[in-house]
Protein backbone atom coordinates (compact mmCIF):
# COMPACT_ATOMS: atom_id res chain seq x y z
CA UNK A 1 0.00 0.00 0.00
CA UNK A 2 0.99 3.03 -1.16
CA UNK A 3 0.38 6.66 1.24
CA UNK A 4 -1.00 8.03 -2.39
CA UNK A 5 -2.91 5.55 -3.87
CA UNK A 6 -6.57 6.04 -2.30
CA UNK A 7 -8.27 7.56 -5.34
CA UNK A 8 -6.66 4.59 -7.65
CA UNK A 9 -8.30 1.51 -8.75
CA UNK A 10 -5.70 -0.59 -10.13
CA UNK A 11 -1.82 -1.46 -8.90
CA UNK A 12 1.20 0.62 -10.33
CA UNK A 13 2.78 -1.45 -12.87
CA UNK A 14 5.82 -3.06 -11.20
CA UNK A 15 7.70 -1.62 -14.61
CA UNK A 16 6.21 2.18 -13.69
CA UNK A 17 7.24 1.89 -9.84
CA UNK A 18 11.10 0.78 -11.12
CA UNK A 19 10.71 3.46 -13.68
CA UNK A 20 9.60 6.34 -10.91
CA UNK A 21 11.87 5.23 -7.79
CA UNK A 22 14.49 7.55 -6.82
CA UNK A 23 15.61 6.51 -3.74
CA UNK A 24 18.75 4.64 -5.13
CA UNK A 25 19.60 8.89 -5.90
CA UNK A 26 17.98 10.82 -2.91
CA UNK A 27 18.67 8.77 -0.46
CA UNK A 28 21.61 10.84 -0.43
CA UNK A 29 19.41 13.26 1.52
CA UNK A 30 18.52 11.66 4.48
CA UNK A 31 19.80 13.41 6.99
CA UNK A 32 18.26 16.72 5.46
CA UNK A 33 15.03 14.62 5.27
CA UNK A 34 15.06 13.99 8.80
CA UNK A 35 15.80 17.15 10.41
CA UNK A 36 12.94 18.71 8.17
CA UNK A 37 11.07 16.30 9.71
CA UNK A 38 11.88 17.52 13.26
CA UNK A 39 11.61 20.49 12.58
CA UNK A 40 8.70 20.10 10.93
CA UNK A 41 6.74 18.19 13.86
CA UNK A 42 7.99 21.03 16.22
CA UNK A 43 6.16 23.77 14.14
CA UNK A 44 2.98 21.30 13.93
CA UNK A 45 2.93 21.61 17.97
CA UNK A 46 3.35 25.09 17.95
CA UNK A 47 0.22 25.31 15.59
CA UNK A 48 -1.37 22.78 17.83
CA UNK A 49 -1.50 19.69 15.36
CA UNK A 50 0.65 17.77 17.67
CA UNK A 51 0.68 17.66 21.23
CA UNK A 52 4.11 17.91 23.12
CA UNK A 53 3.91 14.55 23.97
CA UNK A 54 3.34 13.52 20.42
CA UNK A 55 5.96 15.74 19.08
CA UNK A 56 8.34 14.63 21.71
CA UNK A 57 7.94 10.94 20.95
CA UNK A 58 8.09 11.86 16.86
CA UNK A 59 11.23 13.58 17.41
CA UNK A 60 12.90 10.65 19.85
CA UNK A 61 12.45 8.15 16.44
CA UNK A 62 13.98 10.81 14.62
CA UNK A 63 17.03 10.97 16.93
CA UNK A 64 17.25 6.83 16.63
CA UNK A 65 17.33 7.04 12.80
CA UNK A 66 20.21 9.95 12.57
CA UNK A 67 21.84 7.72 15.16
CA UNK A 68 21.35 4.42 12.90
CA UNK A 69 22.46 6.42 9.54
CA UNK A 70 25.45 7.40 11.38
CA UNK A 71 26.00 4.12 12.15
CA UNK A 72 25.16 2.24 9.14
CA UNK A 73 22.37 0.01 10.24
CA UNK A 74 19.59 2.74 8.56
CA UNK A 75 17.74 0.72 5.77
CA UNK A 76 14.81 1.03 3.40
CA UNK A 77 12.55 -1.17 1.74
CA UNK A 78 12.61 -2.13 -1.74
CA UNK A 79 8.96 -0.35 -2.27
CA UNK A 80 10.15 2.81 -0.99
CA UNK A 81 9.63 5.23 -4.06
CA UNK A 82 11.62 7.80 -2.22
CA UNK A 83 13.42 9.37 0.70
CA UNK A 84 10.74 10.74 1.78
CA UNK A 85 8.55 7.98 1.67
CA UNK A 86 11.00 5.73 3.25
CA UNK A 87 11.51 8.12 6.19
CA UNK A 88 7.84 8.36 6.83
CA UNK A 89 7.51 4.83 6.68
CA UNK A 90 9.85 3.97 9.35
CA UNK A 91 8.39 7.02 11.54
CA UNK A 92 4.96 5.24 11.36
CA UNK A 93 6.28 1.62 12.14
CA UNK A 94 7.63 2.30 14.72
CA UNK A 95 5.48 5.15 16.14
CA UNK A 96 2.37 4.12 15.59
CA UNK A 97 -0.71 6.20 14.33
CA UNK A 98 0.72 9.50 15.39
CA UNK A 99 3.78 9.27 12.92
CA UNK A 100 0.93 9.40 9.90
CA UNK A 101 0.11 13.15 11.14
CA UNK A 102 3.63 14.06 10.61
CA UNK A 103 2.65 15.03 6.88
CA UNK A 104 0.11 17.38 7.90
CA UNK A 105 -0.01 20.84 6.14
CA UNK A 106 3.06 19.71 3.92
CA UNK A 107 3.86 17.97 0.63
CA UNK A 108 6.37 16.63 -0.69
CA UNK A 109 7.27 19.31 -3.40
CA UNK A 110 8.03 21.72 -0.31
CA UNK A 111 9.72 18.96 2.29
CA UNK A 112 11.97 17.76 -1.43
CA UNK A 113 13.44 21.31 -2.16
CA UNK A 114 14.32 22.62 1.37
CA UNK A 115 16.29 18.83 1.74
CA UNK A 116 17.78 19.51 -1.49
CA UNK A 117 18.92 23.15 -0.83
CA UNK A 118 20.17 21.89 2.89
CA UNK A 119 22.27 20.28 1.05
CA UNK A 120 23.36 22.23 -1.31
CA UNK A 121 24.42 24.38 1.02
CA UNK A 122 26.65 21.98 3.03
CA UNK A 123 28.19 20.68 0.04
CA UNK A 124 28.99 24.06 -1.50
CA UNK A 125 30.45 25.23 2.32
CA UNK A 126 32.30 21.95 1.90
CA UNK A 127 33.97 23.11 -1.36
CA UNK A 128 35.80 26.14 0.03
CA UNK A 129 38.02 23.87 2.59
CA UNK A 130 38.96 21.88 -0.36
CA UNK A 131 40.18 24.95 -2.65
CA UNK A 132 41.88 25.93 0.29
CA UNK A 133 43.75 23.07 0.52
CA UNK A 134 44.62 23.29 -3.08
CA UNK A 135 45.29 27.20 -2.62
CA UNK A 136 47.73 25.90 0.05
CA UNK A 137 49.45 23.89 -1.71
CA UNK A 138 50.09 26.28 -4.61
CA UNK A 139 51.57 28.53 -2.09
CA UNK A 140 54.19 26.65 -0.75
CA UNK A 141 55.26 25.32 -4.49
CA UNK A 142 55.52 29.62 -5.49
CA UNK A 143 57.55 29.99 -2.14
CA UNK A 144 59.89 26.86 -3.27
CA UNK A 145 59.94 27.84 -6.65
CA UNK A 146 60.74 31.38 -6.50
CA UNK A 147 64.03 31.49 -7.89
CA UNK A 148 62.87 29.31 -11.02
CA UNK A 149 62.39 31.37 -14.60
CA UNK A 150 60.53 29.94 -16.93
CA UNK A 151 59.70 30.91 -20.54
CA UNK A 152 56.06 32.43 -20.78
CA UNK A 153 54.01 31.66 -23.39
CA UNK A 154 51.42 33.03 -25.51
CA UNK A 155 50.18 30.86 -28.35
CA UNK A 156 51.77 28.04 -27.28
CA UNK A 157 55.17 30.02 -28.00
CA UNK A 158 57.84 31.24 -25.87
CA UNK A 159 57.10 34.99 -25.06
CA UNK A 160 58.97 36.81 -21.90
CA UNK A 161 60.24 35.27 -18.90
CA UNK A 162 58.26 34.67 -16.04
CA UNK A 163 59.06 33.38 -12.60
CA UNK A 164 57.63 30.10 -11.70
CA UNK A 165 56.17 31.25 -8.74
CA UNK A 166 54.36 34.22 -10.34
CA UNK A 167 52.57 31.01 -12.23
CA UNK A 168 51.78 29.21 -9.28
CA UNK A 169 49.98 32.42 -7.70
CA UNK A 170 47.86 32.79 -10.85
CA UNK A 171 46.22 29.46 -10.11
CA UNK A 172 45.88 31.02 -6.89
CA UNK A 173 44.11 33.87 -7.61
CA UNK A 174 41.79 32.07 -10.41
CA UNK A 175 41.08 30.19 -7.36
CA UNK A 176 39.68 32.71 -5.34
CA UNK A 177 36.89 33.99 -8.11
CA UNK A 178 35.67 30.23 -8.31
CA UNK A 179 35.05 30.06 -4.37
CA UNK A 180 33.39 33.42 -4.75
CA UNK A 181 31.17 31.82 -7.63
CA UNK A 182 30.68 28.99 -4.80
CA UNK A 183 29.64 31.36 -2.26
CA UNK A 184 27.15 33.39 -4.44
CA UNK A 185 25.46 30.13 -5.04
CA UNK A 186 25.16 29.09 -1.70
CA UNK A 187 23.65 32.46 -0.85
CA UNK A 188 20.78 31.97 -3.89
CA UNK A 189 20.40 28.14 -1.98
CA UNK A 190 19.48 29.83 1.43
CA UNK A 191 16.49 30.16 0.84
CA UNK A 192 13.45 28.08 3.40
CA UNK A 193 10.46 27.05 1.42
CA UNK A 194 9.05 24.99 3.77
CA UNK A 195 5.54 25.68 4.40
CA UNK A 196 4.62 26.53 0.81
CA UNK A 197 2.84 23.41 0.16
CA UNK A 198 2.00 21.78 -3.17
CA UNK A 199 2.37 24.79 -4.56
CA UNK A 200 -0.46 27.11 -2.55
CA UNK A 201 1.15 27.11 1.08
CA UNK A 202 0.24 25.39 4.01
CA UNK A 203 -3.37 24.99 5.38
CA UNK A 204 -2.13 25.46 8.60
CA UNK A 205 -0.74 28.20 10.63
CA UNK A 206 3.07 26.85 10.89
CA UNK A 207 5.31 29.62 11.76
CA UNK A 208 7.91 29.49 8.87
CA UNK A 209 10.06 32.02 10.32
CA UNK A 210 11.11 29.49 13.33
CA UNK A 211 11.40 27.08 10.55
CA UNK A 212 14.13 28.69 8.74
CA UNK A 213 15.87 29.28 12.41
CA UNK A 214 15.42 26.11 13.16
CA UNK A 215 16.69 24.66 10.32
CA UNK A 216 19.53 27.12 9.39
CA UNK A 217 18.15 29.00 6.65
CA UNK A 218 19.05 33.27 6.78
CA UNK A 219 15.70 34.00 4.98
CA UNK A 220 11.95 32.48 4.09
CA UNK A 221 10.48 32.44 0.34
CA UNK A 222 8.25 35.22 -0.53
CA UNK A 223 6.23 32.96 -2.89
CA UNK A 224 5.01 29.38 -2.71
CA UNK A 225 4.73 28.92 -6.45
CA UNK A 226 8.16 30.40 -6.91
CA UNK A 227 9.61 28.44 -3.61
CA UNK A 228 8.08 24.94 -5.19
CA UNK A 229 8.87 25.40 -8.64
CA UNK A 230 12.69 27.23 -8.08
CA UNK A 231 15.72 25.43 -9.28
CA UNK A 232 17.66 28.06 -10.18
CA UNK A 233 20.04 27.63 -7.31
CA UNK A 234 20.90 24.10 -8.23
CA UNK A 235 21.56 25.45 -11.69
CA UNK A 236 23.75 28.30 -10.46
CA UNK A 237 25.83 25.35 -8.38
CA UNK A 238 26.15 23.07 -11.19
CA UNK A 239 27.44 26.26 -13.01
CA UNK A 240 29.86 26.94 -10.29
CA UNK A 241 31.36 23.34 -10.69
CA UNK A 242 31.42 23.44 -14.26
CA UNK A 243 33.46 27.26 -14.10
CA UNK A 244 35.74 25.56 -11.37
CA UNK A 245 36.29 22.27 -13.62
CA UNK A 246 37.01 24.32 -16.92
CA UNK A 247 39.95 26.18 -14.69
CA UNK A 248 41.24 23.10 -13.29
CA UNK A 249 41.45 21.28 -16.32
CA UNK A 250 43.20 23.77 -17.85
CA UNK A 251 46.08 24.47 -15.53
CA UNK A 252 46.25 20.13 -15.82
CA UNK A 253 47.23 20.99 -19.24
CA UNK A 254 49.57 23.13 -19.14
CA UNK A 255 51.06 20.53 -16.32
CA UNK A 256 50.32 17.68 -18.93
CA UNK A 257 52.76 19.04 -21.88
CA UNK A 258 55.05 20.28 -19.26
CA UNK A 259 55.84 16.70 -18.59
CA UNK A 260 56.33 15.64 -21.84
CA UNK A 261 59.64 14.78 -22.91
CA UNK A 262 59.37 17.51 -25.26
CA UNK A 263 59.21 20.17 -22.97
CA UNK A 264 60.10 18.27 -19.74
CA UNK A 265 59.56 21.22 -17.59
CA UNK A 266 58.28 18.83 -14.35
CA UNK A 267 57.95 15.16 -13.57
CA UNK A 268 55.19 14.21 -11.66
CA UNK A 269 55.50 11.76 -8.64
CA UNK A 270 55.24 7.61 -9.48
CA UNK A 271 52.12 8.33 -7.19
CA UNK A 272 50.62 10.29 -9.22
CA UNK A 273 51.30 8.89 -12.58
CA UNK A 274 50.10 5.36 -13.92
CA UNK A 275 51.98 3.14 -16.81
CA UNK A 276 51.05 1.38 -20.10
CA UNK A 277 49.99 -2.57 -20.06
CA UNK A 278 51.90 -2.67 -23.62
CA UNK A 279 54.94 0.07 -23.21
CA UNK A 280 56.94 -0.82 -20.02
CA UNK A 281 58.82 2.91 -20.56
CA UNK A 282 55.38 4.86 -20.21
CA UNK A 283 55.00 6.93 -17.14
CA UNK A 284 51.34 8.96 -18.04
CA UNK A 285 49.72 11.50 -16.11
CA UNK A 286 46.57 10.09 -15.69
CA UNK A 287 45.60 12.29 -12.48
CA UNK A 288 45.99 15.48 -14.60
CA UNK A 289 44.12 13.41 -17.52
CA UNK A 290 41.27 12.35 -15.63
CA UNK A 291 41.08 16.22 -13.61
CA UNK A 292 40.95 17.19 -17.66
CA UNK A 293 38.44 14.81 -18.40
CA UNK A 294 35.94 15.23 -15.47
CA UNK A 295 35.72 18.50 -16.17
CA UNK A 296 33.65 17.99 -19.36
CA UNK A 297 31.20 15.94 -16.84
CA UNK A 298 31.03 19.53 -14.75
CA UNK A 299 30.19 21.40 -17.99
CA UNK A 300 27.75 18.21 -19.06
CA UNK A 301 25.54 18.22 -15.69
CA UNK A 302 24.99 22.34 -16.06
CA UNK A 303 23.66 21.47 -19.89
CA UNK A 304 22.07 18.70 -18.12
CA UNK A 305 20.13 20.80 -15.80
CA UNK A 306 19.58 24.14 -17.69
CA UNK A 307 17.84 21.44 -20.73
CA UNK A 308 15.86 20.13 -17.80
CA UNK A 309 14.17 23.45 -16.57
CA UNK A 310 14.21 25.30 -19.96
CA UNK A 311 10.55 23.51 -20.66
CA UNK A 312 9.17 23.58 -17.27
CA UNK A 313 6.19 25.67 -16.23
CA UNK A 314 5.09 25.89 -12.96
CA UNK A 315 4.97 24.46 -10.31
CA UNK A 316 5.86 21.17 -9.94
CA UNK A 317 6.85 18.55 -12.49
CA UNK A 318 8.32 15.04 -12.12
CA UNK A 319 11.36 15.58 -14.33
CA UNK A 320 12.71 17.62 -11.48
CA UNK A 321 13.30 14.35 -9.85
CA UNK A 322 16.58 14.52 -12.09
CA UNK A 323 18.09 17.30 -10.69
CA UNK A 324 19.70 15.72 -8.02
CA UNK A 325 21.59 13.21 -9.82
CA UNK A 326 23.44 15.96 -11.81
CA UNK A 327 24.21 17.68 -9.14
CA UNK A 328 25.56 14.69 -6.38
CA UNK A 329 27.71 13.44 -9.34
CA UNK A 330 29.35 17.21 -9.93
CA UNK A 331 30.24 17.69 -6.62
CA UNK A 332 31.13 14.29 -5.48
CA UNK A 333 34.04 14.67 -8.62
CA UNK A 334 34.72 18.39 -7.80
CA UNK A 335 35.74 17.38 -4.20
CA UNK A 336 38.34 14.28 -5.79
CA UNK A 337 39.31 16.78 -8.76
CA UNK A 338 40.46 19.18 -5.63
CA UNK A 339 42.27 16.50 -3.65
CA UNK A 340 44.01 14.85 -6.42
CA UNK A 341 45.12 18.02 -7.68
CA UNK A 342 46.73 19.28 -4.46
CA UNK A 343 48.53 16.43 -4.02
CA UNK A 344 50.02 16.26 -7.54
CA UNK A 345 50.98 20.09 -6.82
CA UNK A 346 52.73 19.16 -3.74
CA UNK A 347 54.87 16.21 -5.10
CA UNK A 348 55.73 17.13 -8.85
CA UNK A 349 59.30 17.82 -9.33
CA UNK A 350 60.50 20.91 -11.31
CA UNK A 351 63.32 20.06 -13.42
CA UNK A 352 65.44 23.25 -13.36
CA UNK A 353 68.39 22.62 -15.52
CA UNK A 354 65.73 21.39 -18.48
CA UNK A 355 63.47 24.38 -18.06
CA UNK A 356 66.91 26.35 -17.83
CA UNK A 357 68.49 24.72 -21.26
CA UNK A 358 64.75 25.57 -22.83
CA UNK A 359 64.95 29.52 -22.16
CA UNK A 360 65.24 31.13 -25.47
CA UNK A 361 66.77 34.37 -25.46
CA UNK A 362 64.36 35.84 -28.11
CA UNK A 363 62.24 35.92 -24.78
CA UNK A 364 64.52 39.12 -23.73
CA UNK A 365 63.19 40.94 -27.05
CA UNK A 366 60.06 43.14 -25.23
CA UNK A 367 62.88 44.10 -22.88
CA UNK A 368 65.27 45.53 -25.66
CA UNK A 369 62.40 47.22 -27.20
CA UNK A 370 61.40 48.70 -23.90
CA UNK A 371 65.55 49.66 -23.73
CA UNK A 372 64.50 51.80 -26.37
CA UNK A 373 61.28 53.30 -25.81
CA UNK A 374 63.67 54.56 -22.51
CA UNK A 375 65.84 56.37 -24.51
CA UNK A 376 63.09 57.98 -26.13
CA UNK A 377 62.49 55.84 -29.13
CA UNK A 378 58.30 55.54 -30.01
CA UNK A 379 57.23 51.88 -29.25
CA UNK A 380 56.21 50.98 -32.84
CA UNK A 381 59.59 52.11 -33.82
CA UNK A 382 61.49 50.38 -31.41
CA UNK A 383 59.36 47.00 -31.69
CA UNK A 384 60.04 47.37 -35.47
CA UNK A 385 64.00 47.80 -34.98
CA UNK A 386 63.99 45.22 -32.36
CA UNK A 387 62.05 42.69 -35.09
CA UNK A 388 64.96 43.34 -37.28
CA UNK A 389 67.88 42.35 -35.13
CA UNK A 390 65.34 38.76 -34.57
CA UNK A 391 65.70 38.84 -38.08
CA UNK A 392 68.74 39.03 -38.16
CA UNK A 393 69.44 36.65 -35.38
CA UNK A 394 67.52 33.91 -37.11
CA UNK A 395 69.00 34.70 -40.56
CA UNK A 396 72.90 34.49 -39.31
CA UNK A 397 71.96 31.63 -36.66
CA UNK A 398 72.84 33.50 -34.05
CA UNK A 399 71.10 33.78 -30.21
CA UNK A 400 70.14 37.31 -29.39
CA UNK A 401 71.92 37.20 -26.26
CA UNK A 402 75.36 36.19 -27.94
CA UNK A 403 75.43 39.83 -30.52
CA UNK A 404 77.92 42.12 -29.71
CA UNK A 405 77.33 45.94 -28.67
CA UNK A 406 78.76 46.87 -32.99
CA UNK A 407 76.48 44.40 -34.19
CA UNK A 408 73.33 45.66 -31.94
Amino acid sequence: MKMWDGRFAVETDTLMEKFNNSLPVDRKLVKEDISVNMAWAKALEKAGILSSDECSKIRACFESMLEEYAQGTLTFDAGDEDIHMAVERLLTERVGEIGARIHTGRSRNDQVVTDFRLYVMDALEEMHSLIEGLQRALLKRAQGDIETIIPGYTHLQQAQPILLSHYWLSFFWALEREKKRLTHARETADMMPLGSGALAGAGFCVDRDFLAKELGFSRVSENSLDAVASRDFVLEALSAFASLGILLSRYAEDLIVWSSREFGFVELDDAWSTGSSMMPQKKNPDSLELIRGKSARAIGNHARMASLLKGLGLTYFKDLQEDKDAFFDSHENAGMVLAVFARVVETVRVRTEDIERSLDPFLLATDLADYLVGRGMPFRQAHRVIGKIVAYCIQESLPLNKLTLPEL
